[in-house]
């Protein structure tokens, strides 16, 4: 007999469950609409999974998120488990191929995006399935309050009237009160049943500092912390020069983000889970749909968008349930970044009116048309030809996509890589052959070194310059030395393809989400605020903070977070007098840092920090802009 306990078991490995996950699981098996609200690293997918598993029939997820549905489809295939995904990008034939595998090929999982299940040919291939179960991931993205609004959400509802007995699952790991009150509505989840868990972790210590030297700072978390580690930050070429510097201070890491190959990136991840690497640097792309139970350390060192954000990344840590820390490391700047970033960047509806008229133009697409077309895209060539801002460019195609105007495959960052197969005197001997193969290939040479041990990144604009070549003829000659057997080549001429969800109406198709672009630009701002809120706030415990923004009222002081911790600090008088005058005598001739007097006086760290706080707080003492105390 398939029981939760047996399939669990079966195709897990494991013989009891994380907490709620029963209760979810029996409501879907009881025919109940269902709203899973549990933390990042709750298992909120096995709480779908197994009930299909369970039941006659297929289960059809929609996801919004491409990554974590290529993730979770590669996951069950592995364990003997059929499920499918419908890209974008597919083609009308191979849609209805796929569509009848569906229906007829004893699949198990189908996962949609939203914007897919809007089409015709997809909603009248599901009424033709055997639905068992209808489960709607990031169930959040689909209220107006949600961190992640996307209005393709809203018709998720066409399927309770293709298949009104069939229950809804519901699952998010971040909605506020509001959301979920929202989502319930929208949804139109008939009598619903709320599973909520806790949105304490009782073994995770929340960390937050305000520091000038970063490096220090993470060289002294993670020098006396066993276990894998997760370094966030920004960009991808932070996670570079970050993990240089780690390395350089004798901590082994190695970095990761979106750019890097499917093989870097199975070979990064093997190392890390494996302990090889024990830390990453990574962006906020790294850890979706990765379970590693025993990272015992995440460390953001640029703030991230909003709380949402945050406690999804921080809740990567000590999934195991043992002792695990999650660390800020900000000062006054990371706060200029982070509104620069997130804020001053936010396109409003006039400059999604331009981004989208040049988008058109560039893609050479008339009016009216474009519809379910595809189009090669490269982002930098874009922004170049029409000296656009980045930034803003980037995110008003991010909300282009969201509010389901186009939709995007984002490779950016992706380029063309090759290596040379062949002797360099056997390369020289090829290229006396022909003059124009003999400059592009000697440009490549003095260009790129080690390119004949290792496969090396090449930009073909670089190439372009300095050979004086079209991007075409260097791409042909290229083609023609990996036919000769000279070298090895991977060509990427974009970075990015773009699909029209609407025909081009320009500032038409602006004017019907205008309203909705500026609440989600406000929403953006709040979100960001709230962040910088959060880290500020050093009087309320983190853990009772980040609870009650998720509407849990009940939590109390954790004991372990840095707030906690802190006050936990004993001072007796005497000691707390001689601490204030040493410090006191220190900054009589200089101004100097925490991490300064922390190395001059013999003093405990927290001691020290707790003193210089007193200090601050008496006004004997005030931070300059450096992050340096100096007398009142």
């Amino acid at each position: 007999m398939n029981t939760p306990q047996n399939i669990l078991e079966k195709y897990w490995g494991y013989t009891s469950f994380r907490p709620k996950q029963e209760e979810i699981i029996n409501s879907v098996l009881n025919g109940i609409d269902t709203v899973a609200l549990l933390p990042t690293g709750g298992g909120k997918s096995v709480c779908f999974q197994i009930p299909a598993l369970i039941n006659d029939g297929i289960c059809i997820v929609i996801s919004p998120l491409v990554a974590l549905m290529t993730d979770q489809v590669n996951t069950l295939n592995e364990k003997g488990i059929k499920a499918m995904e419908i890209k974008s990008g597919t083609s009308f034939q191979q849609l209805n191929i796929l569509l009848d595998n569906a229906c007829y090929g004893n699949f198990k999982f189908l996962y949609l995006s939203p914007e897919r299940l809007q089409q015709e040919v997809v909603q009248s291939a599901i009424k033709r399935m055997p639905v068992n179960c209808i489960a709607i991931d990031e169930a959040h993205c689909i209220s107006q309050w949600g961190n992640d609004f996307r209005p393709a959400y809203k018709n998720i509802t066409v399927l309770r009237e293709i298949h009104p007995l069939v229950p809804f699952i519901a699952l998010t790991a971040t909605a506020t009160p509001e959301v979920l009150q929202d989502l319930t509505k929208e949804l139109k989840l008939e009598l619903p049943n709320i599973v909520k868990n806790s949105f304490v972790r009782e073994n995770l210590s929340y960390q937050v500092h305000k520091v000038d030297d970063k490096l220090y700072k993470i060289e002294q978390l993670l020098k006396r912390s066993k276990g894998a580690a997760i370094v966030y930050v920004r960009t991808r070429k932070n996670t570079i020069e970050t993990s240089k510097e780690l390395n350089s201070i004798g901590i082994k890491s190695d970095f990761y983000h979106g750019g890097i190959s499917s093989e870097e990136k199975t070979t990064k991840l093997e190392a890390w889970k494996n302990g090889v690497t024990p830390t990453i640097v990574a962006t906020n792309a790294f850890g979706m749909g990765i379970d590693l139970a025993h990272v015992r350390h995440v460390i953001h060192i640029q703030l991230p968008e909003s709380i949402e954000s945050y406690y999804q990344e921080a809740g990567r840590a000590g999934r195991d349930g043992e002792y695990a820390i999650a660390t800020i490391l900000y000062n006054d700047y990371d706060k200029k970044i982070v509104k620069k970033q997130f804020i001053d960047s936010l396109a409003d509806a006039k400059a999604l009116k331009l981004i989208y008229r040049k988008l058109s133009s560039h893609l050479q697409i008339p009016y009216g048309e474009g519809l379910n077309e595809e189009y090669s895209f490269d982002f930098k060539e874009y922004c170049t030809t029409y000296s656009l801002n980045t930034l803003r460019t980037f995110n008003g195609l991010n909300t282009l996509d969201r509010l389901g105007i186009i939709q995007m495959s984002k490779q950016f960052g992706r380029t063309s890589k090759i290596k040379f197969l062949v002797s360099s005197n056997r390369a020289l001997e090829y290229f006396n052959e022909d003059q124009l193969q003999a400059v592009i290939g000697k440009t490549i040479l003095r260009l790129y070194g080690g390119i004949f041990e290792t496969t090396t990144n090449i930009d073909l604009q670089l190439i372009k310059k300095k050979t004086n070549q079209s991007i075409n003829t260097i791409i042909i000659a290229l083609k023609k030395m990996e036919k000769s057997g000279i070298v090895d080549l991977k060509i990427h001429t974009t970075d990015a393809s773009i699909s029209y969800i609407l025909p081009r109406e320009d500032d038409k198709t602006i004017n019907r989400i205008a309203k909705e672009v500026n609440r989600h630009n406000d929403k953006k701002k709040q979100q960001v605020l709230q962040l910088i809120g959060y880290v500020e706030n050093d009087t309320i415990c983190r853990s009772v903070q980040l609870a009650n923004y998720f509407g849990d009222t009940t939590a109390n002081p954790c004991g372990i977070c840095s707030v906690c911790a802190r006050e936990t600090v004993l001072v007796s008088k005497a000691e707390m007098r001689l601490i204030s005058e040493k410090i006191l005598q220190q900054l009589e001739t200089t101004h100097m840092t925490s991490r300064e007097l922390t190395e001059t006086l013999t003093f405990a760290e927290p001691k020290i920090l707790k003193v210089l706080q007193l200090l601050v707080n008496a006004g004997k003492l005030n931070i300059g802009i450096k992050n340096e105390y100096y007398l009142v």
